[in-house]
């Protein structure tokens, strides 16, 4: 497959990559930094990079016209941060994609943003408030993502997907439960290798197609 890349950069984006290039698929890296991809994913004869920012509407142009088969991202709001850059770019990049026929997209989210399958419980009401007192930039952004994702789904024919995870370890890659909140099969953590390997295993096989999962260790 060819994927358009957003979140490079960061920890689960890049071992994303590395998976993806180990396994003979094609990278173009949508990136504000070029330099902070590890060298071996940015020097590969199989990426293609565009530096650029989702608020440039030129930068969204190169990203739209890069003949990728499905955008992944990876991208987040840091701790601290204000305004919903990441919703008004997704907004803006995504109508775009589909106008070149790139009407796949698989993105990261939060479990603060619900879906009709999950079932409340105290557990994730507590997540959520945490993170709504703790790092409400963060929190309002992720929602805003999961909204405007989701909302797409009668639009262009897009098949998009969002991918929900909470906590977040550096251990080894280890098996996935995909399930929704409340399920019994819900637990709070997952490795940012096994997430990287789900997100690359449901792009090639689209099982949660227009769908909300979250996923976690087992």
């Amino acid at each position: 497959m060819h994927f358009l890349v957003l979140g490079a950069s960061g920890a689960i984006g890049s071992q994303f990559c590395d998976l993806a290039l180990k396994e003979g698929h094609k990278l173009v890296l949508f990136v504000r930094n070029a330099s902070k991809v590890p060298e071996h994913i940015r020097l590969s004869e199989a990426t293609q990079i565009i530096q650029g920012s989702l608020e440039v509407d030129s930068d969204l142009d190169k990203a739209a016209n890069c003949k990728a088969d499905i955008f992944v991202s990876f991208a987040g709001p840091a701790v601290g941060s204000k305004g919903t850059p990441l919703t008004n770019g997704y907004k803006l990049l995504i109508p775009k994609l589909a106008s070149q026929n790139i009407t796949r997209v698989l993105i990261l989210c939060t479990p603060s943003f619900r879906d009709v399958s999950d079932i409340e419980t105290w557990k994730w009401r507590i997540g959520e408030w945490t993170m709504k007192f703790l790092s409400p930039g963060q929190y309002h952004e992720m929602v805003g993502v999961g909204k405007a994702i989701s909302s797409s789904s009668k639009m262009d024919g897009r098949q998009w997907g969002l991918f929900r995870v909470g906590g977040l370890t550096n251990g080894e890659e280890a098996p996935v439960s995909a399930t929704y909140l409340g399920s019994g099969m819900d637990k709070t953590w997952i490795s940012r290798a096994s997430v990287a390997r789900w997100v690359l295993d449901e792009a090639t096989e689209g099982n949660w197609v227009g769908r909300v999962p979250y996923i976690c260790n087992k």
